[in-house]
């Protein structure tokens, strides 16, 4: 403050800053104090840090969940391809994604600056630079889970030099894109910049940002490989294949729901006032959207097929979390509540459609990201309040957007169409980069493993087992 001037009333103070007066109440007041000390940006940092590894438990339980739908003679590759993806995710997001991303000097499609953590976003004197870092760490973990979405789709037979070339265009350009769009602050379809309807597209966690977009891609992959072998019988019936074991998907299903409430808590990083309330909301939110997923896939299965089955339960709670993200800090309970049961649907109908046209999608990959990414956009632009939009996001005034189904200057249906344009927009360039990645690939004769490693298990095949692949190789012809 250049000059201040404090005239205490019963509730409200006065401040004179710059010769103007600004009426603050004592909690604003003291709200402003402790989010310009030190000790309240040290703490922020750390919790940054701390939930940002709490993140990485979704990609550890999306490694079981896929581990748990394949057969036992597909385990080890799948494990190292994991671990190879998020290292090449790592240097890719690091080098030029990241900027991409966040770089402040672009324009609204895409971020220029702050490539390889340098610039001006990052080297600084100021003792708060860690910050920076720490915004990077969150966002290359969350970036991370997109190709362990693409992954689910194409288990079992496809070739591991795909799905490294995928990572590859994934984290250094497609998700960071998308990211631009809606997160920086400076992308088209922010809710910071209002640009698209005056409001901006409201994915507070990334329903459409990650997982729309990692479904669509999926969807596209599975398409241009084509199914196992004996997937589909010669009247197009549906074959259940082998499965590892059930275990290990009901262990990922509670490590990603585990790990949704720091994602879905990610954007909020402040422990005053309206953060700590939003999140209390969101951990309720998530909750609820995720459980009445899983009880609607349960029914149905039951009412159908009179089984619950194990596999579709896991995946119809993933398919709630995943609807949970776009507006589980602005939507209220109800609206979680319809979300779920929405997600639920969408996910039984969309993998029935799958089965319907012989497309393989192992892990249910479209129905669980495309089916919960879609819900849960659409659900967020109905079931917003003005005053948790206020809490969570941004204080307008009269100005800040709610639901369609309240009433706030006209703003309700603006944020409906805004997040549908951004559902679109998310589909077709996701749809543009699978067609651009997958279709190379299978020309060049990259994408798919040859017959014969797939029935034999690709980790034999691909050498993960030296043993096993010289006791083997006399007999087969690898293609």
């Amino acid at each position: 403050f250049i000059q201040s001037n404090l005239r205490m009333g019963s509730q409200v103070v006065t401040l004179v800053l710059d010769g103007q007066e600004v009426n603050k109440t004592w909690e604003e007041l003291s709200r402003m104090v402790i989010q310009s000390s030190s000790s309240y940006r040290d703490l922020s940092t750390a919790w940054l840090v701390m939930r940002t590894v709490q993140i990485f438990l979704i990609k550890i339980g999306m490694l079981f969940l896929e581990i748990g739908s394949v057969s036992g003679k597909n385990t080890k590759v799948l494990i190292i391809q994991n671990i190879c993806c998020s290292s090449i995710a790592a240097i890719c997001f690091y080098l030029l994604g990241y900027g991409f991303a966040f770089g402040d000097q672009g324009d609204d499609f895409i971020g220029w600056s702050g490539f390889a953590t340098k610039g001006h976003l990052f080297e600084t004197d100021n003792v708060y630079s860690g910050g920076s870092f720490a915004h990077f760490f969150y966002y290359f973990c969350v970036l991370n889970l997109v190709p362990s979405i693409v992954s689910g789709s194409l288990s079992e037979r496809t070739s591991p030099v795909a799905y490294f070339v995928l990572t590859f265009f994934i984290s250094l350009l497609v998700t960071p894109v998308l990211m631009h769009w809606a997160w920086s602050g400076e992308g088209w379809a922010s809710y910071h910049t209002r640009s698209l309807m005056d409001t901006g597209a409201l994915d507070f966690a990334g329903s459409s940002v990650i997982h729309l977009s990692g479904g669509v891609m999926g969807l596209v992959g599975a398409i241009a490989v084509g199914p196992r072998f004996g997937r589909f019988d010669r009247e197009a019936k549906d074959v259940r294949m082998p499965l590892q074991n059930v275990s290990y998907s009901a262990f990922g299903v509670f490590f990603v729901w585990a790990g949704y409430y720091a994602l879905n808590m990610g954007t909020i990083d402040n422990f005053t006032g309206n953060g700590v309330n939003v999140m209390g909301k969101i951990a309720v939110n998530t909750t609820i959207s995720a459980a009445a997923s899983a009880i609607v896939v349960s029914i149905i299965g039951y009412v159908q097929e009179r089984r619950i089955d194990p596999y579709s339960i896991s995946n119809g709670l993933f398919a709630g979390l995943v609807g949970s993200s776009a507006g589980c800090a602005t939507m209220t309970t109800e609206g979680a509540l319809v979300t779920g049961l929405l997600c639920g649907a969408a996910y039984f109908l969309l993998s029935w459609m799958l089965c319907t046209y012989e497309i393989d999608d192992v892990t249910d990959t479209c129905p669980v990201h495309v089916g919960g990414g879609v819900v849960g956009m659409v659900t967020a632009a109905f079931f917003t309040t003005q005053s948790l939009y206020k809490a969570a996001i941004l204080d307008s005034g009269d100005n800040t957007p709610c639901g369609a189904l309240y009433v706030c200057n006209g703003l309700g249906w603006r944020l409906l169409i805004a997040n549908i344009l951004f559902l679109l927009a998310v589909s077709g360039w996701s749809l543009l980069a699978g067609v651009a990645l997958f279709l190379p690939l299978r020309i060049m004769g990259l994408l798919r493993m040859c017959k014969t490693a797939e029935e034999g298990g690709i980790d034999i095949l691909s050498g993960t087992n030296l043993t096993d692949f010289t006791r083997s190789r006399k007999n087969v012809r690898i293609k």
